[in-house]
């Protein structure tokens, strides 16, 4: 894996074609994409990758696009697709990132799939609509390129403004290693990050998942994390919410970010920013704050878009889902929340009958809904749990995983109670996993003690770790979970192991 940290700036034409546009917004280029205005917040802005099956609206991300995402202080939207202006600054990109494109229709073409397809982001310290990947199987064949669009994400609580990029790519080999660049510019003077490379996620074979939620507030206790998932070398890393403490503070996003952009102990090494596929979902902290979805390429499209998603990874469907609107909303007939409800109702029926092809479901939302802890009797965390659990039992949903409360749980499996509000029947149906140890202050697990929970482990307080974190092994028809205990140095405990069959 190559980690070069030499930014370059290359002379020569790339293979793209590239329009310019006095405003800034390209009515139509080589990526497909289109605005069918001047660029302000109410027109409509559609970015088509090449070799995709799908389209991106991302004025949509975040709940509207009266949310004030990606619009200026004029009302004016940032959204742009790649041009070769010269740029008045520098943009030299850092903190890329890897997500996951595509539709959350399963059905349909398009649906997201990160074992063909990539989403690359990344900023530039100013404001440019450069927006290219170049990207090869190895060190001297990066020659393959594609464009994207770019855009601004308001300061919010923060400092400083995210003038940010993305370009999708599709067609790609499972199980393959990549060699890229992102940048872009002005033509014969294009300025490109420095190499990275990642593996697409494998289609056949062993797949490992990384699981964990609530970094938010201890740098270090991220970083060790990070170093892990780099370790074991998951295919894919997913978030239950809170990644940070107040999601609409820019400055705690690029905080985060950066912590794992470069090694803290060799400068010469990338972490896994840009190095391995990360996917989260929203929690509570990050408070549905335009700068949630202005750092993330998450599936879906339309106006909750980034609020829900799925795709497979080896023989498990994971379905991800922002909570807040079912623990919150009091009338679930009601958008956001009988949106995303309807939805999950489809993409879990769907994946029920499946189940011959991809035998698991697993589900990761943020709230804990069979929680021993802190949160355990909270009114948002029981609606939450009324909205979503009766789903999962319709559906026979493996495992669900939460963060919420920080500590460590597994719940004997159960179903719903009646009300589902209320206590749970234990004995068979879905098991509930909390992992939320990734930096959050621990709290003292089983203040409220439950048949319901099987195991519980807290870090912190005088134990020997300093958070705590999941990975899935997926292999055939078996599932297998191993939690750990992380510790700030030696080798980390295994303090919970599962594993299903099916």
């Amino acid at each position: 894996m190559v980690r070069t940290l030499l930014f370059s700036v290359a002379i020569g034409a790339t293979t793209a074609i590239a329009f310019s546009c006095g405003n800034g917004i390209a009515p139509v280029n080589d990526a497909g994409g289109s605005d069918t205005g001047n660029g302000d917040a109410s027109t409509t802005f559609v970015y088509s990758p090449m070799g995709c099956a799908y389209t991106v609206t991302p004025t949509n991300f975040g709940l509207s696009e009266s949310s004030g995402n990606f619009v200026d202080s004029n009302g004016n939207s940032t959204l742009a697709l790649d041009d070769t202006s010269a740029p008045t600054g520098d943009i030299t990109p850092s903190l890329v990132r890897l997500g996951v494109g595509g539709a959350v229709d399963s059905s349909m073409p398009g649906y997201a799939d990160p074992t063909t397809t990539a989403a690359f982001m990344w900023e530039t310290p100013t404001q440019t609509n450069a927006a290219k990947v170049k990207i090869g199987t190895s060190m001297t064949s990066i020659t393959n390129v594609s464009t994207g669009y770019s855009w601004v994400t308001p300061k919010g609580l923060g400092t400083t403004f995210t003038y940010a990029h993305a370009v999708h790519v599709c067609g790609l080999t499972p199980g393959t290693t990549y060699y890229y660049q992102v940048g872009g510019g002005p033509t014969a003077a294009e300025v490109w990050s420095a190499v990275q490379s990642f593996t697409t996620v494998p289609s056949t074979g062993t797949v490992t998942v990384g699981i964990f939620g609530d970094a938010r507030d201890t740098v270090s206790t991220w970083q060790l994390v990070a170093e892990r998932m780099q370790t074991i070398g998951v295919a894919i890393e997913l978030i239950p919410g809170d990644i940070v403490d107040i999601g609409g503070d820019t400055d705690l996003w690029t905080q985060w970010l950066t912590a794992i952009w470069v090694d803290p102990m060799n400068s010469s090494q990338f972490l896994t920013l840009g190095q391995q596929m990360m996917v989260p979902i929203a929690g509570n902290h990050e408070a549905e704050a335009p700068q949630f979805y202005g750092n993330w390429v998450i599936p879906g499209g339309g106006s909750y878009a980034g609020t829900y998603a799925s795709f497979n990874v080896g023989n498990t469907h994971f379905v991800l889902i922002d909570d807040s609107f079912a623990a919150l909303q009091t009338d679930f007939t009601q958008p956001p929340a009988s949106v995303q409800l309807q939805w999950l109702d489809a993409d879990l029926n769907r994946a029920n009958q499946n189940r011959t092809n991809v035998p698991f479901i697993v589900s990761l939302s943020h709230r804990g809904l069979f929680s021993t802890c802190l949160h355990a009797t909270d009114g948002d965390v029981l609606a939450a749990r009324g909205a979503m659990a009766p789903i999962f039992d319709k559906y026979n949903v493996d495992l669900v995983f939460n963060g919420h409360d920080h500590e460590y749980e597994r719940s004997n499996p159960l179903k719903a109670g009646n009300p589902p509000t209320g206590a749970p029947v234990v004995g068979s149906g879905t098991t509930y996993v909390i992992c939320a140890g990734a930096g959050a202050d621990p709290y003292t697990v089983g203040t409220s003690p439950q048949p319901y929970s099987l195991k519980h482990v807290q870090y912190g307080n005088g134990t020997p770790y300093v958070g705590s974190y999941s990975v899935l092994t997926l292999q055939g028809t078996s599932l297998t979970l191993n939690a750990y205990g992380l510790k700030a140095s030696g080798t980390d405990d295994v303090i919970d192991t599962l594993t299903l069959t099916h």
